[in-house]
């Protein structure tokens, strides 16, 4: 499979004006200063959800005497139940072996699969008009606003100690603020 392939993968997004203050259904004729405080608010977010990335299994070391990757040997079924993974132990590590010397491994390319991918963006902005050509818009983001971890792909190198371990993971929820000038 390719290194781009996900199995699944869901993205939208949305854009929502909230109904509040004036020329909206609810609260229209609010006084012009609650209007500024509640008023002219916008919702708006993306979602993704996918299954993880691929990950190609390689050789420490060089036994094929190529100079390019090796890949193991394949000695047996090495998907692990959900309730079994583990940061420490994605996948059966036991199902692997170097290849021998000046063979190549009979695995596959990009067999394993990392961790999913569940990530919901949010962002509420505010606009405000100055003159008839030039308004202000105040932004409030949040990326990966329920601080979902985003783990990486584990260690696929045969002979690695480290083999199976998931050892890094994605950015934590980042939270911005901007003021934008529309002309």
């Amino acid at each position: 499979l390719a290194d781009e392939h996900f199995r699944h993968r869901f993205v939208t997004n949305y854009v929502y004006d909230l109904p509040f203050g004036r020329g909206k259904p609810l609260a229209s004729s609010v006084p012009r200063l609650l209007d500024a405080v509640i008023g002219g608010w916008t919702a708006a977010g993306i979602m993704t959800l996918s299954s993880g990335v691929r990950v190609d299994l390689s050789v420490a070391g060089n036994p094929s005497n190529t100079g390019g990757t090796n890949r193991p040997n394949v000695l047996r079924d090495w998907r692990l139940s959900s309730g079994q993974r583990s940061l420490d132990r994605w996948f059966d590590t036991t199902a692997f072996a170097p290849n021998a010397a000046l063979t190549f491994g009979n695995a596959g390319r990009n067999l394993i699969v990392g961790p999913s991918l569940a990530n919901f963006d949010l962002a509420l902005y505010k606009g405000f008009r100055v003159k008839e050509r030039l308004r202000f818009q105040f932004r409030a983001e949040a990326f990966n606003a329920t601080n979902t971890p985003y783990f990486g792909s584990p260690n696929a190198q045969v002979g690695n100690p480290t083999i199976g371990q998931i050892s890094s993971a994605g950015r934590p929820r980042n939270l911005q603020f901007g003021l934008k000038a529309v002309f």
